[in-house]
């Protein structure tokens, strides 16, 4: 495979080693699933911001006495949330001397697979951002951070919490206790928001804790052999999945389908590929990039603790 002629290599990038790698690059960014998209709704757009708007529901019918009007129900503005695709990327470079001394052509699509490796881990490192900082930073669009026991119900006034009123370890206890609180999250009206039932969401340290709360026929935590009431709860047994860039190893979440949450994923444009050829330092050269931004536009539907 070693070439001669230094004029062949532009035409040999361009036209024999370009579509190998790009071939190697979407089959390994397909090759590992990202995590992420169990956690997050995703949309599309092709301006340069996408916004979003929450507004109070529809309160609950009174009685109406003979003769009497219906009350009609005014809606409430709620919080409004602006996204602004950014583009990231990468690339990988390969000489004409890496090809003359590399003769079996092993270290370029080794190089390929990394770039998207590279890619997936970057997207997993930003959408799980939300939930690592979601405790202490990152004030979201109702004026608190994600995980917060003072949301404001903007038409019902008071708060809303969906944390643990104490932080607490992942346990039967402490699981029953954020079940009961997810089940009873009201929404901006005071009614009941009633969502399906969550998944478990934890750090890999804790995938044999959760595994032996939830798939315990028998509590895991007495030695009585007393009935785990998670294996026959009403619903169903919530799955769980280990998150594996979750940075904190106590921290733990409930979260719905990603269509019932405002976990939100804008992409601009998904990761795409260019190539060009650098006659001066005889070097073919491929980028990955894709423009995109997450975050939060309501907290209905997660739920979570740091842990203690």
């Amino acid at each position: 495979m070693a070439l001669t002629v230094r004029g062949q290599f532009s035409d040999f990038f361009l036209e024999t080693m370009k579509p190998m790698l790009e071939r190697v690059i979407y089959a390994a960014y397909k090759q590992r699933p990202a995590e992420w998209v169990k956690i997050f709704d995703q949309d599309s757009t092709q301006a340069s911001i996408y916004q979003t708007t929450t507004h109070s529901g529809v309160g609950l019918p009174t009685q109406i006495d003979e003769g009497q009007p219906v009350n009609f129900d005014s809606p409430m503005q709620g919080f409004d949330k602006t996204y602004k695709p950014v583009r990231y990327g990468g690339g990988i470079q390969v000489s004409q001397d890496l090809v003359e001394d590399d003769t079996k052509l092993r270290l370029a699509p080794k190089r390929g697979r990394m770039l998207s490796h590279s890619i997936r881990e970057a997207q997993e490192i930003q959408m799980a951002s939300v939930f690592n900082n979601g405790f202490t930073t990152g004030t979201g669009p109702d004026g608190v951070v994600l995980f917060s026991a003072s949301h404001p119900l903007v038409k019902a006034g008071g708060v809303q919490s969906n944390i643990l009123s104490a932080a607490a370890d992942l346990s039967n206890t402490s699981l029953e206790l954020a079940l009961i609180d997810y089940e009873g999250m009201l929404d901006s009206d005071g009614k009941q928001v009633r969502l399906p039932m969550p998944r478990i969401v934890v750090a890999r340290q804790n995938r044999f804790a959760v595994a032996e709360i939830i798939e315990s026929k028998d509590k895991s935590n007495t030695a009585n052999r007393a009935t785990n009431p998670l294996a026959y709860a009403e619903g169903g047994i919530p799955n769980w999945m280990v998150w594996h860039y979750l940075t904190d190893p106590d921290a733990w979440f409930l979260c719905a389908q990603p269509e019932d949450t405002q976990l939100l994923v804008i992409w601009r444009r998904k990761p795409y590929t260019r190539s060009w050829f650098d006659e001066d330092t005889e070097t073919g050269k491929m980028a990955m990039r894709y423009k995109l931004d997450y975050g939060w536009s309501d907290f209905y539907g997660v739920y979570g603790t740091p842990g203690a």
